[in-house]
């Protein structure tokens, strides 16, 4: 598995608290070890067709897409309110 990251997960990540952005750094090494891992919490937008979002903790979720077989798009990581609002 191969991650990509779109400008707009790049630019997002870069404004989190330090403290979220390591964890979001966790949880992107964990989807590449096995997506399906429970602390993942890996779920369908709904209304977002092929886009997923993945926790980063209670509060912080990462949108993501599956565009090929061995790649996994980041789209964005925002707080979760936000993120269901701009996937």
């Amino acid at each position: 598995m191969k991650i990509a990251c779109t400008e707009t997960f790049k630019r997002d990540f870069q404004r989190l608290p330090d403290v979220v952005r390591k964890a979001a750094a966790k949880q992107v090494t964990q989807l590449l070890l096995d997506h399906n891992h429970p602390s993942l919490n890996l779920e369908g937008i709904v209304g977002q067709k092929g886009l997923f979002s993945a926790r980063v903790n209670r509060r912080y979720r990462i949108s993501l897409c599956f565009p090929g077989e061995d790649v996994i798009l980041l789209r964005r990581v925002l707080d979760h309110d936000d993120l269901y609002r701009s996937p």
